[in-house]
Protein backbone atom coordinates (compact mmCIF):
# COMPACT_ATOMS: atom_id res chain seq x y z
CA UNK A 1 0.00 0.00 0.00
CA UNK A 2 1.25 3.13 -1.13
CA UNK A 3 1.87 6.50 1.48
CA UNK A 4 -0.71 8.30 -0.65
CA UNK A 5 -3.42 5.57 -0.22
CA UNK A 6 -2.38 5.41 3.64
CA UNK A 7 -2.63 8.68 4.46
CA UNK A 8 -6.01 8.56 2.72
CA UNK A 9 -7.78 5.91 4.41
CA UNK A 10 -6.25 7.75 7.88
CA UNK A 11 -7.84 11.04 6.92
CA UNK A 12 -11.20 8.86 6.02
CA UNK A 13 -11.26 7.08 9.34
CA UNK A 14 -10.69 10.23 11.10
CA UNK A 15 -13.64 11.94 9.59
CA UNK A 16 -11.67 14.60 7.19
CA UNK A 17 -13.57 13.39 4.09
CA UNK A 18 -12.38 15.48 1.77
CA UNK A 19 -9.02 15.36 2.63
CA UNK A 20 -9.12 12.03 2.21
CA UNK A 21 -10.65 12.32 -1.19
CA UNK A 22 -7.22 14.43 -2.38
CA UNK A 23 -4.95 11.64 -1.14
CA UNK A 24 -7.29 9.11 -3.25
CA UNK A 25 -7.54 10.85 -6.53
CA UNK A 26 -3.48 11.49 -6.37
CA UNK A 27 -3.44 7.63 -5.18
CA UNK A 28 -5.29 6.38 -8.59
CA UNK A 29 -3.65 9.13 -10.90
CA UNK A 30 -0.31 7.08 -9.20
CA UNK A 31 -1.50 3.93 -9.49
CA UNK A 32 -4.45 3.31 -11.16
CA UNK A 33 -4.59 -0.90 -11.37
CA UNK A 34 -5.35 -0.48 -8.06
CA UNK A 35 -8.28 -1.64 -6.96
CA UNK A 36 -7.98 -0.94 -3.71
CA UNK A 37 -7.38 2.47 -4.48
CA UNK A 38 -10.67 2.96 -6.67
CA UNK A 39 -12.37 1.46 -3.93
CA UNK A 40 -11.81 3.70 -1.41
CA UNK A 41 -12.02 6.77 -4.05
CA UNK A 42 -15.75 5.13 -4.68
CA UNK A 43 -16.31 5.76 -0.60
CA UNK A 44 -15.86 9.65 -1.54
CA UNK A 45 -17.35 10.11 -4.40
CA UNK A 46 -19.25 13.04 -4.53
CA UNK A 47 -21.65 12.12 -7.55
CA UNK A 48 -23.78 8.67 -8.74
CA UNK A 49 -21.58 9.17 -12.56
CA UNK A 50 -18.72 9.22 -10.05
CA UNK A 51 -19.57 6.04 -8.08
CA UNK A 52 -20.42 4.05 -11.10
CA UNK A 53 -17.00 4.90 -13.10
CA UNK A 54 -15.20 3.77 -9.98
CA UNK A 55 -16.85 0.84 -9.58
CA UNK A 56 -16.32 0.00 -13.74
CA UNK A 57 -12.34 0.62 -13.18
CA UNK A 58 -12.67 -2.09 -10.28
CA UNK A 59 -13.78 -4.54 -12.59
CA UNK A 60 -11.85 -3.59 -15.21
CA UNK A 61 -8.53 -4.80 -12.86
CA UNK A 62 -10.65 -7.80 -10.95
CA UNK A 63 -13.76 -8.56 -12.98
CA UNK A 64 -14.48 -11.84 -10.84
CA UNK A 65 -15.69 -9.65 -8.12
CA UNK A 66 -18.82 -10.81 -7.61
CA UNK A 67 -19.57 -7.56 -5.02
CA UNK A 68 -18.54 -5.13 -7.34
CA UNK A 69 -20.97 -6.33 -10.30
CA UNK A 70 -23.74 -6.73 -7.94
CA UNK A 71 -23.43 -2.46 -6.54
CA UNK A 72 -22.52 -1.50 -10.42
CA UNK A 73 -26.06 -2.99 -11.56
CA UNK A 74 -27.42 -1.34 -8.40
CA UNK A 75 -26.51 1.96 -9.67
CA UNK A 76 -27.11 1.02 -13.47
CA UNK A 77 -30.68 0.11 -12.09
CA UNK A 78 -32.74 2.46 -12.98
CA UNK A 79 -35.18 3.67 -10.09
CA UNK A 80 -38.64 2.72 -10.10
CA UNK A 81 -41.49 4.84 -11.50
CA UNK A 82 -43.21 6.75 -8.81
CA UNK A 83 -47.17 5.24 -8.06
CA UNK A 84 -49.51 7.96 -9.02
CA UNK A 85 -51.76 8.88 -5.75
CA UNK A 86 -54.89 8.26 -6.49
CA UNK A 87 -57.06 10.51 -8.08
CA UNK A 88 -59.19 12.75 -5.99
CA UNK A 89 -62.83 12.42 -5.66
CA UNK A 90 -65.04 14.89 -7.44
CA UNK A 91 -68.10 16.10 -5.28
CA UNK A 92 -71.19 16.22 -7.80
CA UNK A 93 -72.82 19.77 -7.96
CA UNK A 94 -75.42 19.92 -5.01
CA UNK A 95 -78.82 19.93 -6.50
CA UNK A 96 -80.82 22.53 -5.36
CA UNK A 97 -84.60 21.13 -4.31
CA UNK A 98 -87.90 22.84 -3.30
CA UNK A 99 -90.34 21.18 -1.37
CA UNK A 100 -93.77 19.98 -3.68
CA UNK A 101 -96.84 22.12 -2.88
CA UNK A 102 -99.18 19.07 -3.56
CA UNK A 103 -97.58 17.18 -1.10
CA UNK A 104 -94.42 17.95 0.66
CA UNK A 105 -91.90 15.91 -0.41
CA UNK A 106 -88.45 17.47 -1.70
CA UNK A 107 -88.35 17.84 -5.52
CA UNK A 108 -85.27 19.44 -7.76
CA UNK A 109 -86.11 22.93 -8.74
CA UNK A 110 -87.60 23.30 -12.41
CA UNK A 111 -88.50 19.79 -12.50
CA UNK A 112 -92.17 19.60 -13.80
CA UNK A 113 -93.37 17.00 -12.26
CA UNK A 114 -93.54 15.88 -8.74
CA UNK A 115 -91.42 12.39 -8.35
CA UNK A 116 -93.84 11.65 -5.48
CA UNK A 117 -97.35 12.26 -6.39
CA UNK A 118 -97.08 12.89 -10.15
CA UNK A 119 -98.73 16.60 -9.83
CA UNK A 120 -97.69 19.15 -12.22
CA UNK A 121 -95.54 21.62 -10.61
CA UNK A 122 -95.27 24.16 -14.13
CA UNK A 123 -98.12 26.06 -13.28
CA UNK A 124 -96.86 26.43 -9.84
CA UNK A 125 -94.11 29.16 -9.08
CA UNK A 126 -91.21 27.48 -6.80
CA UNK A 127 -88.86 29.66 -5.31
CA UNK A 128 -85.87 28.10 -3.62
CA UNK A 129 -85.10 29.29 -0.10
CA UNK A 130 -82.72 32.50 -0.47
CA UNK A 131 -79.73 32.48 1.21
CA UNK A 132 -80.09 34.48 5.02
CA UNK A 133 -77.64 37.20 4.70
CA UNK A 134 -79.51 38.29 8.15
CA UNK A 135 -76.76 36.72 10.12
CA UNK A 136 -73.21 37.87 7.80
CA UNK A 137 -75.11 41.52 7.99
CA UNK A 138 -75.19 41.28 12.38
CA UNK A 139 -71.62 39.78 12.33
CA UNK A 140 -70.16 42.86 9.83
CA UNK A 141 -71.78 45.54 12.08
CA UNK A 142 -70.64 43.48 15.18
CA UNK A 143 -67.00 43.49 14.17
CA UNK A 144 -67.53 47.46 12.80
CA UNK A 145 -68.90 48.19 16.52
CA UNK A 146 -65.84 46.51 18.44
CA UNK A 147 -63.42 48.32 16.32
CA UNK A 148 -65.21 51.61 17.36
CA UNK A 149 -65.70 50.92 21.23
CA UNK A 150 -61.42 49.35 21.11
CA UNK A 151 -60.61 53.07 19.32
CA UNK A 152 -62.54 54.90 22.10
CA UNK A 153 -60.86 52.77 24.40
CA UNK A 154 -57.32 52.96 23.38
CA UNK A 155 -57.99 56.72 22.87
CA UNK A 156 -59.14 57.15 26.34
CA UNK A 157 -56.13 55.35 27.37
CA UNK A 158 -53.58 57.76 25.65
CA UNK A 159 -54.84 60.71 27.64
CA UNK A 160 -55.38 59.11 30.87
CA UNK A 161 -51.77 57.86 30.45
CA UNK A 162 -50.58 61.60 30.62
CA UNK A 163 -53.02 62.67 33.56
CA UNK A 164 -53.79 61.67 36.95
CA UNK A 165 -55.84 61.99 39.64
CA UNK A 166 -55.47 64.83 42.30
CA UNK A 167 -54.54 63.67 45.57
CA UNK A 168 -56.54 66.54 47.52
CA UNK A 169 -56.52 65.99 51.54
CA UNK A 170 -57.58 68.74 53.79
CA UNK A 171 -53.80 68.34 55.61
CA UNK A 172 -51.66 68.97 52.05
CA UNK A 173 -51.01 71.76 50.55
CA UNK A 174 -50.89 72.27 46.90
CA UNK A 175 -46.92 71.64 47.29
CA UNK A 176 -47.29 68.65 48.62
CA UNK A 177 -49.78 66.82 45.79
CA UNK A 178 -47.82 68.02 43.17
CA UNK A 179 -44.83 66.20 44.30
CA UNK A 180 -47.47 63.06 45.18
CA UNK A 181 -48.75 63.54 41.63
CA UNK A 182 -45.04 63.38 40.57
CA UNK A 183 -43.98 60.32 42.34
CA UNK A 184 -47.34 58.31 40.69
CA UNK A 185 -46.13 59.66 37.21
CA UNK A 186 -43.00 58.15 37.94
CA UNK A 187 -43.75 54.97 39.26
CA UNK A 188 -46.28 54.76 36.38
CA UNK A 189 -44.35 56.11 33.04
CA UNK A 190 -40.60 54.41 34.46
CA UNK A 191 -41.99 51.83 36.49
CA UNK A 192 -39.55 53.04 40.01
CA UNK A 193 -41.24 52.09 43.17
CA UNK A 194 -43.19 54.92 45.13
CA UNK A 195 -41.45 54.29 48.50
CA UNK A 196 -38.05 54.54 47.12
CA UNK A 197 -38.42 58.21 46.72
CA UNK A 198 -37.25 60.89 49.20
CA UNK A 199 -39.74 62.24 51.65
CA UNK A 200 -41.77 65.56 50.63
CA UNK A 201 -39.40 68.79 50.97
CA UNK A 202 -41.04 71.58 50.38
CA UNK A 203 -37.89 72.80 48.58
CA UNK A 204 -38.46 70.42 46.10
CA UNK A 205 -41.25 71.87 44.29
CA UNK A 206 -41.47 75.57 42.74
CA UNK A 207 -44.35 77.33 41.60
CA UNK A 208 -43.65 78.81 38.22
CA UNK A 209 -44.77 81.58 36.60
CA UNK A 210 -47.17 80.43 34.21
CA UNK A 211 -48.76 78.12 37.61
CA UNK A 212 -47.05 75.02 36.28
CA UNK A 213 -45.53 73.23 39.02
CA UNK A 214 -41.37 71.79 39.05
CA UNK A 215 -40.80 69.11 41.17
CA UNK A 216 -37.35 67.55 41.77
CA UNK A 217 -38.20 63.80 43.30
CA UNK A 218 -34.60 62.26 44.44
CA UNK A 219 -34.23 58.71 44.47
CA UNK A 220 -30.97 57.67 46.47
CA UNK A 221 -31.25 54.05 46.07
CA UNK A 222 -31.03 54.73 41.94
CA UNK A 223 -28.79 57.70 42.53
CA UNK A 224 -31.28 59.40 39.70
CA UNK A 225 -33.57 62.75 40.39
CA UNK A 226 -36.99 62.49 38.18
CA UNK A 227 -37.97 66.84 37.74
CA UNK A 228 -41.60 66.63 36.36
CA UNK A 229 -43.45 69.79 34.90
CA UNK A 230 -47.32 69.59 35.79
CA UNK A 231 -50.33 71.27 35.44
CA UNK A 232 -53.18 71.30 37.98
CA UNK A 233 -56.24 71.13 35.94
CA UNK A 234 -59.88 72.61 37.55
CA UNK A 235 -61.51 69.16 37.09
CA UNK A 236 -58.77 67.39 39.77
CA UNK A 237 -56.93 66.15 37.54
CA UNK A 238 -52.60 66.32 36.99
CA UNK A 239 -51.73 66.50 34.04
CA UNK A 240 -47.77 65.81 33.29
CA UNK A 241 -46.00 68.14 30.90
CA UNK A 242 -42.42 66.99 30.77
CA UNK A 243 -40.45 63.96 33.06
CA UNK A 244 -36.87 64.20 32.78
CA UNK A 245 -34.45 61.80 34.82
CA UNK A 246 -30.77 63.26 35.69
CA UNK A 247 -28.43 61.14 37.23
CA UNK A 248 -27.14 61.93 40.90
Amino acid sequence: MNDLLQQGITAYKAGKREEARRFFISAVKQNPQSELAWGWMYQTSVSEKERIYCLKQMLRINPKNEKTSQLLRQHLEPASAPVPPPAAEVNPPKVEEVKCPHCGEPVRVGAPRCKYCGRDLKRVKTVPAKKDSKNLINFVIAIITMAIICGLIYGLALVAKSRIDAIPTPTRSPHENAWHACILFVEKQEKVAAFDAQRFTPDGVILLDNGQYRVDVSYAKLAITYTCVLSDHSDGKWELISLTATQE
